[in-house]
């Protein structure tokens, strides 16, 4: 017992002394700062979601249609989208995709085209590289796209163009009016539809026949846009009028329609066979649209049965 007593006697007394010394110390030191380089890491910056490019062809996604021509001497094919111009031959199984040249840089995709002839294609848009205005006006190439030439005009940004004869009929992504020019494009005059224009075109057998739909429905002008009538309640249609007794109207689910009597009444035709972006005439009465998907479908018989040409990639 005495021992027992003596050695927790000496325990007690070395922990009394450690306490005491602790407490007659100056304060707990301190941690060092951490270094700036440490200090980033132990405070992360906020996560900030990038925002996806927009697709292209080469990303999986397929392209969006916004155009669609013909050339009425060999039936070429040309297809304006987002990502790229395309160009179809005749018979060809796939679309060749483009990067046209234009002095002072190179167009490919963002483009608007119409042919206005054999071999004589009218576009609008926007360059892809280069020293070149960010509106191109309007631009002409006489080999299906591979080359370029600037035409004179205003650097305008047209997202609709319709070719009737010598007239010229374009829709500023800038204004909701109709920009007319019957000079080549050089100048425009202006007319104003009831609403902004999703579509307008011309009636093959009179210049001063027009249609547009919009967002409120079909409107028809029978003095060159000086004053319009309301005939078809369809909403936001796509339309394409290829023969004087044949204007077609597609609907945004793909119905077709169509006006044996100049925009007066429709009759239900068909389907186009997917949601539409464009629609356009062919040759020999053939007629072609564009749908979600990069397809290319045509129909040979006014609309009632429907074929896929190509599908874009």
């Amino acid at each position: 017992m005495p021992g027992t007593i003596g050695h927790t006697t000496a325990l007690l007394a070395a922990l009394l002394a450690l306490t005491l010394a602790a407490c007659g110390s100056a304060e707990p030191p301190v941690p060092p700062a951490a270094t700036e380089a440490e200090a980033e890491v132990a405070t992360p910056a906020p996560v900030v979601e990038a925002t996806p490019p927009p697709a292209t062809g080469d990303s999986g996604a397929s392209p969006a249609i916004n155009s669609v021509t013909v050339d009425p001497g060999d039936g070429t094919i040309v297809i304006g989208t987002g990502p790229a111009l395309y160009r179809l031959a005749p018979g060809a199984k796939e679309a060749e995709r483009l990067t046209g040249t234009l002095a002072g840089g190179t167009v490919s995709g963002n483009l608007v085209v119409r042919f206005r002839g054999k071999g004589d294609l009218l576009a609008s848009g926007h360059p892809q590289e280069g020293e070149l205005p960010e509106n191109l006006g309007l631009i002409h190439s006489a080999d299906h796209g591979s080359s370029w030439k600037r035409v004179e005009g205003p650097e305008a940004d047209y997202h609709e163009l319709e070719i009737a004869g010598d007239t010229i009929l374009g829709v500023n992504a800038e204004s909701p009016d109709i920009q007319v020019s019957r000079d080549g494009g050089a100048t425009w005059e202006t007319r104003t539809p009831p609403a902004a224009p999703i579509d307008v075109v011309v009636d093959p057998g009179d210049p001063s026949h027009w249609a547009v739909s919009t967002e409120q429905g079909t409107f028809v002008s029978s003095n060159a846009g000086g004053s319009w009538r309301p005939r078809d309640t369809t909403f936001g249609a796509r339309l394409v009028w290829p023969a004087r007794d044949a204007l077609y109207s597609v609907d945004r689910n793909g119905a077709v329609s169509v006006s044996r009597d100049g925009g007066r009444s429709f009759k239900r035709r068909g389907d186009v066979g997917g949601l539409p972006s464009e629609v356009s005439a062919g040759r020999g009465g053939e007629l072609l649209a564009g749908v979600v998907g990069g397809k290319i479908r045509r129909s040979r018989d006014g609309g009632r049965r429907w074929t896929t040409v190509a599908v874009l990639r």
